[in-house]
């Protein structure tokens, strides 16, 4: 699996910290940058700590919890009612 940047994800990656620009009309969300953590819980605190609300997460305890995560995420960022959705959160 790769990233939504079709970046190679390494073995031992347990998360991805997407930061994201949102654009409201038309809504959309564009993936600016990718960062892989192999700790979930550093990940977790770079999330938090980054003032972009746009931005997005997926982590796991093992790649296999991760790339589920990241297989939903990458399907929402290409739905647009959820992309619509978020905008309404942000």
């Amino acid at each position: 699996m790769n990233t939504f940047l079709n970046q190679e994800i390494a073995p031992t990656t347990l998360a991805i910290l997407y930061l994201c620009e949102y654009k409201y009309n038309p809504p959309s969300i564009i993936v600016a940058r990718e960062i892989q953590f192999n700790d979930p819980h550093a990940a977790l605190n770079a999330y938090a700590n980054i003032p972009n609300p746009e931005s997005q997460l997926a982590s796991g305890n093992t790649q296999e919890e991760l790339f589920k995560e990241l297989e939903q995420l990458h399907k929402n960022l290409t739905d647009p009612a959820w992309v619509d959705y978020l905008g309404n959160c942000l």
